[in-house]
């Protein structure tokens, strides 16, 4: 068995191809082994002159043997490919289909009827988009034009409502006067899981293309992330130098702090971008007081409005508590501010939310 799992496809299929050829020689061969025999025979070379029957034993003898290893070979070539051998007679339109079809679907093949084994059976078998195809070939064996069939398809024969692809293979084995095809000897191979195989890798390829496509526009994304904090950072930190009074050298300092806060968890996040690309993502909650997250935002955010532009906060803001993450949803409400800095040329950005059916809705207008 292993020999024969080692071979390709192709390779399997000329190989079960050459049988043909093998039993056109065999009758020679047992022609020749015949003859032999009967010379050593009459030459007395082992045997006496009144042995003909045992000459005839010992050729039936080793006949039967050498028919036996080639039905075992066969037979084992067809079980390692999944090969199903199929005879077409031109003529009658009947299709003769190898036993080992039915066993290996575990099929009785005395459920099918004559009709089963028609050639517009089969055809009505095959996948309507690969049906033309087939045609197409068949017509040109008909016609003359070619001796072979060789094509990948579609095929439910056993009429299960499942589709499989086979490679179905086929060459003219018999003519008639006028040259045209009568008899169509072939395989039918199940390429079903070579095809899964395919599909599967094209599938992890294009996988294996978006997530790269999306790591790349995390980095990009996190590249703009990393400058709101250090922004923030920078700004108040030269602006404590001139704070003269306590509470708003503290305040400054809360913000400071805050961003520091914001900043270590986007680099947390970059360095752990297996997490995110393997689906593992965590996300930290707790409780989150929205309006001072709000003003947190706008707090940090205003060394970067530009001129011309007031950033506020709306007023009479009801209290909110939301349980959430806490530095990610500072991340999108502060998306949304920078985003309105660049199409706000003038005027106001107003960042504020309300409350609606027990849900908060957050804006940046």
């Amino acid at each position: 068995m292993g020999v024969y799992e080692s071979l390709t496809r192709e390779e399997l299929v000329r190989k079960l191809l050459v049988q043909e050829n093998l039993c056109h020689e065999l009758q020679g061969k047992v022609g020749k082994l015949q003859e032999e025999i009967f010379q050593q025979a009459k030459n007395g070379e082992g045997f006496e002159e009144n042995e003909g029957d045992l000459c005839e034993k010992v050729v039936v003898k080793r006949t039967e043997k050498f028919l036996a290893d080639n039905v075992v070979r066969l037979s084992l070539m067809l079980e390692a490919g999944n090969v199903f051998p199929w005879f077409a007679d031109i003529v009658s339109g009947k299709i003769e289909i190898g036993d080992e079809l039915f066993k290996a679907y575990g099929v009785d093949r005395k459920e099918f009827h004559d009709d089963f084994f028609r050639m517009t059976t089969f055809v009505a078998s095959i996948y309507p988009d690969d049906r033309g195809i087939f045609e197409a070939i068949y017509n040109r064996l008909l016609a003359g034009e070619s001796c072979k069939i060789d094509l990948e398809l579609r095929l439910d024969l056993l009429n299960t409502g499942e589709y499989k692809w086979v490679d179905l293979k086929g060459v003219a084995q018999e003519f008639d006067e006028r040259g045209k095809v009568t008899k169509v000897l072939g395989f039918i191979a199940d390429i079903q899981k070579r095809r899964d195989d395919e599909q599967a890798l094209i599938e992890a390829k294009h996988r294996a293309e978006e997530s790269d496509r999306l790591k790349s526009a995390f980095l990009a994304n996190m590249s703009h992330e990393i400058r709101t904090p250090l922004n923030a950072i920078v700004g108040f930190s030269n602006l404590l130098a001139y704070a003269q009074e306590e509470s708003e050298r503290a305040q400054y300092i809360g913000i400071v702090e805050e961003n520091n806060e914001l900043l270590l968890q986007l680099i947390s996040d970059i360095l752990d971008l297996s997490k995110i690309e393997a689906g593992t993502f965590e996300f930290v909650y707790d409780r989150v007081d929205v309006c001072q997250l709000c003003e947190d935002v706008v707090t940090s955010l205003r060394v970067k409005v530009p001129a011309g532009v007031d950033l506020c906060i709306a007023p009479n803001l009801p209290e909110c508590w939301v349980y959430s993450d806490k530095n990610r949803l500072r991340q999108v409400i502060s998306n949304f501010v920078n985003n309105a800095f660049k199409f706000t040329p003038s005027g106001k950005i107003t960042v504020g939310y309300m409350l609606r059916d027990g849900e908060v809705e957050i804006s940046v207008t």
